[in-house]
């Protein structure tokens, strides 16, 4: 399949998943090429993507397979020794890509910022294993030179299938959204070959329950994580992404930093309906949720009140000596944990009245608390800058070739919601009713790396019990 001139090309997007593709096509005759998703028993092809009517959202977009016989390359009409041979025809042309149908490409769509490149990524050292591939240290070679130290997470694409490299690149593309000092950092992934990479930001003290187990932290330090915490996921909530699985575990400590991590389960939107069949961490879960299978911001507020008595209690798992089927029937009957001795005073209402009210709307949002917390401590707030709205840079071809104009889009986010790609009104907030994926955690003991491939460095945990909704152990 390989064509090695493609691969240097910037309109060259590898395997690059239809949600983008219709973010990045937004004229009549833009184009890219990209890769097929795997699918069983089926080669991967390269698809040239056409915006062909922009006003039409669902058929807008035609994908034409190129198709490779020998050592030539084809649409319909005529045959080339390569793909980029094949682009510059019909660019400098005109002509319509098919016969029946009057589909032309003008202006050829460059890879952005977070598309990586194989060549910038050095993988140095292997940390563990993942759910889809393996985790390893490594450096990338930013765009202005600087090489930074990374986390990566690798996948061979003929290993996964169709539906999971799509939970990848979803994590992924919610990801790159996050620019915040308390969230961890994705840089982008690297599609364009093989492995599959998903590049992030590498934090040197691991999980936040190991380094609570670990480190001896005064009561003043805790109360900054706990601060920490609330900040990104405060600034997670601005962006209208839910997190739905808040907890020690999936959160990093660097440099006596916290980070909210994990994004495996989040979603975009304010509420979530999820399928009440599915497995889920019933320990963190508020009572609401527990009944209804609902979700939403204040779900989140809930478990962050959670994660907080985990601080302080050093990284023990909540609800100590009960079941997960007692604390299903417990939480809701009204049950809730005292919180350890070494808690300070004022640190008791904001968990236990503001955080864990049986009615949701009697909870803080994340916003209240995190400003709440920054009174009690003192502790200025990090400097968060709000990019514009999206927009477009024209690059023109080089010279010699007039007829080749190129268009890179340069993302930049605002609050306002998406939904599957697509911006709404930052007054109709989405509902998203769907399934996730099983949460369950094996034992094992590497570094600090996840068994699930959503994170890449939260410890392996002990085993899970998890329940479904209707409260039966699974």
């Amino acid at each position: 399949m390989a064509d090695a001139a493609l691969l240097s090309e910037q309109y060259y997007h590898g395997l690059l998943p239809r949600e983008d593709i219709r973010l990045m096509l937004r004229t009549n005759g833009d184009f890219l090429v990209r890769t097929t998703e795997p699918v069983a028993g089926q080669p991967r092809a390269y698809v040239l993507s056409v915006m062909f009517d922009n006003t039409d959202d669902e058929k807008g977009v035609k994908h034409y397979v190129i198709q490779h016989h020998g050592m030539k390359y084809s649409i319909e009409k005529y045959s080339f020794d390569s793909i980029p041979e094949m682009i510059t025809y019909h660019l400098s042309k005109g002509e319509s890509l098919t016969k029946y149908a009057e589909v032309s490409i003008k202006t050829a769509v460059l890879r952005q910022p977070w598309e990586l490149s194989h060549d910038d990524i050095t993988v140095t050292k292997k940390l563990g294993e993942g759910a889809f591939g393996e985790v390893s240290k490594g450096t990338l070679k930013m765009k202005n030179g600087v090489v930074v130290n990374v986390a990566i997470k690798l996948a061979k694409l003929e290993t996964l299938k169709k539906e999971q490299i799509k939970e990848i690149m979803r994590e992924a593309r919610l990801m790159r959204n996050f620019d915040h000092p308390n969230v961890v950092k994705c840089y982008g992934v690297a599609a364009g070959q093989e492995p599959l990479m998903v590049v992030m930001e590498l934090v040197n003290n691991g999980s936040l329950d190991s380094y609570l187990q670990k480190a001896n932290l005064n009561p003043t330090q805790k109360m900054e994580l706990c601060l920490g915490a609330a900040w990104g996921i405060e600034y997670m909530h601005s962006k209208n992404v839910l997190h739905r699985d808040i907890a020690a575990r999936n959160c990093l400590v660097g440099d006596g930093k916290i980070r909210i991590s994990d994004f495996g389960l989040s979603r975009e939107g304010t509420i979530y309906q999820m399928d009440p069949t599915r497995r889920v961490p019933i320990r963190w879960l508020a009572p609401e949720t527990l009944k209804t299978a609902m979700y939403s911001q204040k779900t989140d507020v809930w478990a962050y009140g959670i994660m907080c008595w985990e601080i302080f209690s050093n990284g023990v798992e909540p609800y100590p000596g009960m079941t997960v089927a007692e604390v299903n029937m417990r939480v809701k009957e009204g049950y809730r944990m005292p919180l350890p001795d070494c808690t300070p005073p004022e640190m008791h209402p904001v968990v236990e009245q503001r955080c864990w009210a049986d009615n949701s709307n009697d909870r803080w949002s994340m916003a209240e608390i995190a400003h709440h917390l920054e009174r009690i401590t003192n502790m200025p707030r990090p400097q968060v800058q709000h990019p514009a709205q999206p927009h477009r840079l024209i690059h023109h071809a080089p010279h010699g070739n007039p007829t080749l104009q190129m268009t890179q889009t340069i993302e930049t986010h605002t609050s306002t919601p998406t939904t599957g790609g697509h911006l709404v009104p930052a007054h109709h907030p989405p509902q998203f009713i769907g399934s996730v994926k099983n949460s369950r955690k094996k034992k094992r003991k590497v570094c600090w790396i996840s068994v699930s491939w959503s994170i890449y460095t939260a410890r392996f945990s002990t085993k899970e019990r998890l329940l479904n909704f209707s409260g039966l152990a699974m």
